[in-house]
């Protein structure tokens, strides 16, 4: 199981992204982030890499539904009466 509370490694990031079967281009786009190469550097990691921030870590999981506490869900059309 993942620990959310800790940055990942670069290891835990390929495999979430393959585990979710998107490519680098499809991930970054999920985060808001405009192309692949910056996912690229979160897998990458050491001195050339980057590290991906909590907050978009946190939407990749939840997103893909790889979050180990939580999940997204559909909100319940409200009628009015």
């Amino acid at each position: 199981m993942l620990d959310v509370t800790t940055q990942p490694t670069p290891d835990q990031i390929l495999a979430a992204r393959q585990t979710a079967g998107h490519t680098q281009a499809q991930a970054a786009e999920l985060v808001g982030l405009s192309g692949g190469i910056r996912w690229a550097e979160y897998e990458r990691g050491g001195p050339t890499g980057r590290r991906i921030d909590a907050c978009r870590w946190q939407v990749y999981l939840l997103a893909t539904d790889q979050h180990p506490e939580y999940r997204l869900a559909k909100r319940r059309k409200v009628t009015q009466a």
